[in-house]
Parts: C-alpha cells; sequence; structure tokens
C-alpha cells in the first residue's frame, strides 16, 4: 500500500514540477520581450545615439542589413552632396544593422519615430532576399526584437521558412535560450559589472586565414552559393512584405522621401537571380512605386566584381566608388530640389531609369540600358 502511495505522490510531484517549468518558460518569454533594447537589440540604441550626435535629426537615412553597413561610406556621400547641391552638406546617418532585412527595417525606424528621429529622405535596400516569404533571417528576429505576439503571427512563415526548432527554443526554452539577455539585465539591474570573454582575436586570425587560402574570385563564386539556397522556394509575401510595405506608408504620410535601393552584389551572386524571380521582385518593386509613391533604382550590377572582397561585401574602395556613385546619381538630384519652404522633395523628379524597372538582366542584352560616367576612385 505505501508503495503505490508513494508512487502516485511522485507522479504528481513529476507532473508538477513539469508545470511549474512550463509556465516558468511562458512567463520568462514575457518577460524576455520587456527587456531593455540596450540588452536584447543593442544595435538600436546605438542608432539613435548616433542619430543625436549632431542634431535632432538626420537629414538622410540608410535603413539596410550589413550589406549596406559594409557598402554606405556615409563621409563620401556627405562630400560628394555637398560638392553637387547648393544646399549644404547634410547629415547623412547609416542605419544599417547585422542580419537585417524589412523586418528590421521596420522595427529601426519605427523605434527612430519613437525616439523624435524624423529624416527627410530615406533610402531601403532592397534585393529578393529582404520581401521573401521564406525569411532566413528569422533566427535573428526571433531573438531580437519579436514578443510573443509577433512569434504568433509570423507562425505562417515560421513553418514556411523551416525555423520552428528556433521558435520553440525562444519561446519554451526561455531561461536557457535567453541566459546571456537575463543575466546581464541582473547585473545592471543590481549595479554590478558584467563582462563577456569571446575570443574575438582569435576569430578574426581565423577568418583571415580562411580568406589567404582562397582568392579572390573563388570566395565570390563560394559566396553565391548562400545566394541559391536563400532563394529556394521564392515568392514574395510574408512578414517581409508586410513589415516593407508598413514601413513605406508610414513614411509617405509622414511625407518623407524615400528610396528603394538594389543593393549591389558580384556578379555571381546576382546570377542566382534567374529571369522569374528576378521578374518577380521589379514587378513587386514597381507595385511599391505605383502604391507609395516611392522611387526604385537597381544597383545590383553597378559595383564591378574587381571592388567586392566576398560575393555580398565590397572592399574598402568598392565601398567609396558605390557611395560616391549612389551620391551623385541618385540623391544630390533629390536634395537639389529641395522645397526651400518645409525641405519636402518635388514629386515632379524621376531618378530611376526605364532600364531599371525592366531589371538589369534586359539591359545587360543591350536593350533600354543608360549608360553612367563612373566615378574616380582615389
Amino acid at each position: 500500500m505505501h508503495l503505490r502511495r508513494d508512487k502516485k505522490i511522485a507522479r504528481r510531484t513529476l507532473v508538477l514540477s513539469a508545470l511549474i517549468i512550463f509556465l516558468g518558460e511562458i512567463l520568462a518569454g514575457f518577460l524576455i520581450d520587456r527587456a531593455p533594447l540596450e540588452i536584447r537589440f543593442p544595435d538600436v540604441p546605438r542608432i539613435i545615439g548616433l542619430a543625436r550626435q549632431r542634431g535632432p535629426s538626420p537629414d538622410i537615412v540608410f535603413f539596410g542589413g550589413s550589406r549596406f553597413g559594409n557598402l554606405v561610406n556615409t563621409k563620401a556621400v556627405e562630400q560628394e552632396l555637398a560638392k553637387a547641391t547648393s544646399n549644404g552638406s547634410p547629415f547623412v546617418l547609416n542605419a544599417a544593422v547585422p542580419a537585417g532585412d524589412s523586418v528590421t527595417f521596420d522595427f529601426v525606424a519605427a523605434k527612430l519615430l519613437e525616439a523624435g528621429v524624423r529624416p527627410s529622405m530615406a533610402v531601403i535596400e532592397v534585393s529578393p532576399e529582404t520581401v521573401s516569404r521564406r525569411n532566413f533571417l528569422l533566427p535573428y528576429h526571433l531573438a531580437r526584437q519579436f514578443t510573443w505576439a509577433d512569434a504568433v503571427k509570423s507562425l505562417p512563415d515560421v513553418f514556411y521558412s523551416g525555423r520552428v526548432p528556433r521558435l520553440l527554443s525562444t519561446r519554451l526554452v526561455t531561461v536557457y535560450f535567453f541566459r546571456r539577455e537575463f543575466r546581464q539585465w541582473a547585473f545592471e539591474a543590481s549595479g554590478l559589472q558584467f563582462l563577456i570573454c569571446c575570443p574575438v582575436d582569435k576569430i578574426k586570425r581565423l577568418r583571415t586565414q580562411s580568406d589567404a587560402d582562397t582568392n579572390s574570385a573563388e570566395r565570390l563564386v563560394k559566396g553565391a552559393k548562400a545566394t541559391r539556397s536563400r532563394l529556394r522556394k521564392f515568392q514574395i509575401g510574408g512578414i517581409s512584405a508586410r513589415a516593407l510595405e508598413r514601413l513605406l506608408e508610414r513614411y509617405k504620410a509622414l511625407g518623407i522621401t524615400t528610396i528603394l535601393l538594389g543593393v549591389s552584389i558580384s556578379s555571381p551572386a546576382r546570377t542566382e537571380y534567374v529571369s522569374k524571380i528576378d521578374a518577380a521582385f521589379l514587378a513587386y518593386m514597381q507595385k511599391l512605386r505605383d502604391i507609395h509613391g516611392v522611387f526604385f533604382v537597381d544597383y545590383r550590377d553597378r559595383v564591378p566584381d574587381e571592388l567586392f572582397q566576398t560575393a555580398y561585401y565590397t572592399t574598402p574602395q568598392g565601398s567609396l566608388y558605390a557611395s560616391r556613385l549612389v551620391a551623385r546619381e541618385v540623391l544630390a538630384p533629390l536634395w537639389r530640389n529641395r522645397s526651400a519652404g518645409n525641405g519636402s522633395f518635388s514629386s515632379k523628379i524621376d531618378i530611376t531609369p526605364l532600364s531599371d524597372v525592366e531589371g538589369y538582366l534586359y539591359s545587360q542584352k543591350g536593350g533600354g540600358s543608360m549608360e553612367y560616367k563612373k566615378p574616380e576612385i582615389r
């Protein structure tokens, strides 16, 4: 009799313990949703701080991921605009964050507006990957900025993108997954210092050695394979497209001039944009132009391969080249024609060549393309 009673108590204890742990993880999920951005997504407070360094708001903000972070040289853009216009040198902010896409851009833009940062012009990085329903950056979103509500809303895309394990990790094993964030939060709340030990130098040495083992051309071809994986089962929609459209609608209501810039990549990576994918992407860009009144400029093929160090990232010279190119061809015409009364931009100016709407695949065949003067590399 005692043995039966002991087994029954043991089962009850086990079930109760499991229930307590489960509820604890759920509550931990709601708690981490309220963690300061400095802990969970420190790039956003950093960007807000940069935006406030030289005045109430920057004039031009670039929203992008690591590609824009590598590609956009704000000093070069400011210098080119100062030379090309008579309106003075604008304050240009690069609000790029690592592993960023439309979902991230919308989040960062909303936080900037909450902080009172309202630019006159916004340049947003676009590519087929940034508007794809199969979002390869979902693991970062779930870890950095998604709340319980966001996670529930993104369930269809989570299944479509094959990110169910990451969703379960962030929401059902929350204490373990966010152990570093919880620890840092606790230390900061108690006034103690939290140090992170990471063998950064060792990682850099290994990466440098790995890069040294292959030449530039091999790195470009090797990196292009990632594009093929990211574009598998490609279709436009989901949280990526919704986030981009939400951002464009918000900026349209505020009168902020918005430019969608097809981010420059190497030719091996571009070849993965097969005609069907590229046609769908360009048609979507045309739709956004018609609905939201934004500009679209395709710069995916505007930087030569010799200025790339990997399939996606340019060399420092490539960054200067692309930044000056965008400043002269895209930003300067708009900046010159600002309305002196309210700082807005004339809607009659169209800085988008026809070839950008038709697609670079078409222009490479010799039809409808436009000739550009390449800026010198200094």
